[in-house]
C-alpha cells in the first residue's frame, strides 16, 4: 500500500520581511494536525526556532549557515527523517533563512531520496513593502530570486507605505505568481495550508554559488541587562548596512526577558514567554559583508549599558 505522499510548503523572502510571523500563523491554524517546521537562521543563534517553539514542539533547527549552500545536506537528511516518522506528518513547513535562494531548497526535495514520500506544495515569498525597492546590487537580485521561485507572494507590511508607492512595488515584482498585498503577514487559510500540487515551472535567474557570501552574522552577549529608553536611542541610529537584528534582551527593571526584532527603522519587543536565556542579552546581528560596523556597534551597546 503506498502512503500518502507529505506535502511541503517552503517560506522565503529577504531578512526581515515577516516570514516568522508567517509561519506561527501557520502553526497556530495546523490545530491539531501533525505538521513539523524547520527553521534555518543564518547565524549562531537559532532565533527564529526558538520563537516558533513557543507555539510547538515540533520544531527542528538548522543553524549557522545558509540553509541553501553550507548547510543543504542537514536539511537532506532532516527532510529524510521526518518522511519516515510515525504517525505520519501531514505537512512540513521551511522557513528559509533571509540569505536563501529557495530554488535549490525545491530542487533538494527532487532528489531520489525524498520523491517517493515528499512532494512541493508551494513556495511562499515574502517581501518587505518598506524596503523592496532600496535593494541594490546582488542584494536585489537576491530577493529577485526569491519571489521568481514563488508560487505566492505576499507583499508585506503594506500598511507602513502610501498607495504610489505599493504601486511601484507591485509594477516592480514582475512575478507570475499572485500577490496579496498583507499586514502582519495575515493571508486567508485557505491559502496557507491547503495542497497545491499542480505547480506550473518557472524560468528562475541563477545567483552565484554562495550568494551568502554577500552577508556577515556575529553574535554578541552580555550579562548586564539594557537600558530600555537608551537601547531605543541606538536601535534607532543603526546605519542601513544592518539589515537584520533579533534577539533575546533582559530590560533594566523586567524581571521577564524580551525577544527584540528590527528591521529597516523599526523595532519589535515582544515577551519571551517561558525563555531562560544564558545570557541577560543575546544578539544576532546580519550585515552587509564587509562592513565594518562590529566594533562599533558592539562599543555602542557597551556603551548604554553603563551610561
Amino acid at each position: 500500500m503506498n502512503l500518502p505522499s507529505i506535502p511541503v510548503t517552503v517560506v522565503a523572502g529577504f531578512l526581515g520581511a515577516g516570514k516568522t510571523t508567517l509561519l506561527n500563523r501557520m502553526v497556530q491554524r495546523a490545530d491539531s494536525g501533525r505538521m513539523a517546521v524547520i527553521v534555518n537562521d543564518f547565524g549562531e543563534l537559532n532565533i527564529d526556532a526558538a520563537i516558533i517553539a513557543e507555539v510547538t514542539d515540533a520544531v527542528y533547527s538548522l543553524q549557522n549557515g545558509c540553509i541553501c549552500c553550507t548547510v543543504q545536506e542537514d536539511l537532506l537528511a532532516q527532510l529524510v527523517s521526518l518522511a519516515q516518522l510515525q504517525p505520519r506528518l501531514e505537512r512540513i513547513v521551511i522557513e528559509c533563512s533571509g540569505v536563501s535562494d529557495p530554488q535549490r531548497i525545491v530542487q533538494t526535495l527532487g532528489y531520489p531520496q525524498l520523491r517517493a514520500n515528499l512532494h512541493l506544495d508551494a513556495v511562499i515569498t515574502l517581501v518587505d513593502a518598506t524596503g523592496y525597492l532600496a535593494l541594490e546590487g546582488e542584494f536585489a537580485r537576491l530577493s529577485r530570486a526569491q519571489v521568481a521561485c514563488a508560487d505566492l507572494v505576499l507583499l508585506n507590511k503594506a500598511d507602513l507605505v502610501d498607495p504610489e508607492e505599493l504601486e511601484s512595488i507591485h509594477a516592480s515584482l514582475g512575478s507570475r505568481a499572485p500577490v496579496f498585498d498583507t499586514v502582519q503577514a495575515e493571508l486567508p487559510e485557505v491559502l496557507l495550508l491547503s495542497d497545491r500540487s499542480n505547480r506550473v515551472g518557472l524560468k528562475l535567474t541563477p545567483l552565484p554559488e554562495r550568494h551568502d557570501q554577500l552577508f556577515e552574522s556575529w553574535v554578541w552577549n552580555s550579562p548586564h541587562p539594557l537600558p530600555p529608553k537608551a537601547l531605543r536611542e541606538w536601535l534607532a541610529r543603526l546605519p542601513k548596512d544592518i539589515f537584520r537584528l533579533k534577539g533575546l534582551v533582559q530590560l533594566q527593571g523586567n524581571e521577564q526577558p524580551y525577544w527584540l526584532q528590527h528591521v529597516g527603522a523599526r523595532s519589535q519587543f515582544s515577551l519571551a514567554i517561558g525563555q531562560t536565556p544564558e545570557h541577560a542579552v543575546q544578539l544576532v546581528f546580519i550585515a552587509r559583508r564587509g562592513c565594518g560596523l562590529r566594533e562599533t556597534l558592539e562599543a555602542g551597546l557597551a556603551d548604554i549599558q553603563v551610561g
